[in-house]
């Protein structure tokens, strides 16, 4: 078995920015000469998050306005030192998710038609870091 490990940066612009690094990924794990195993990403923050979406802005509004609804930056949070959306950020990463795994199959990502590796800012802007392990043969 081989382990392939790279670590990314991505440099985010904005709150709840959406950036599709399904490309990036693919072209990471045909570097890597894996052709059957898993793929796994793993976000190094605890405001931000990594989701498996259809790149489609009108999910991602509908993402921001239920998050909006149950999280509202009006409301008292006891992590409120850096203000509300930090607060409500690490609530929402804990919501979604900070990893994923995919399968690799004949050296491609198994992936559905319209799924795409979304990575999605919660915080601020700034540059993040996605750790990449890939198992496999």
């Amino acid at each position: 078995m081989i382990v392939y490990q790279k670590e990314i940066v991505i440099k985010t612009k904005h709150v709840y920015d959406f950036i599709d690094i399904t490309d990036d990924i693919k072209k990471i794990l045909k570097d890597s000469g894996i052709k059957n195993g898993l793929l796994s990403l793993f976000s190094l923050h605890n405001t931000a998050c990594l989701i498996i979406q259809e790149y489609d802005k009108t999910i991602f509004k509908d993402i921001i306005e239920f998050f909006d609804r149950i999280l509202p930056l009006d409301k008292k949070y006891h992590h409120d030192y850096e203000g509300n959306i930090n607060a409500t950020a690490h609530i929402k990463s804990n919501l979604l998710s900070q990893s994923l795994n995919i399968p690799i199959k004949d050296g491609n990502l198994v992936l559905g038609t319209w799924q795409r590796i979304i990575f999605v800012e919660l915080f601020e802007p700034r540059d993040r870091k996605i750790f990449v392990t890939i198992l496999g043969e």
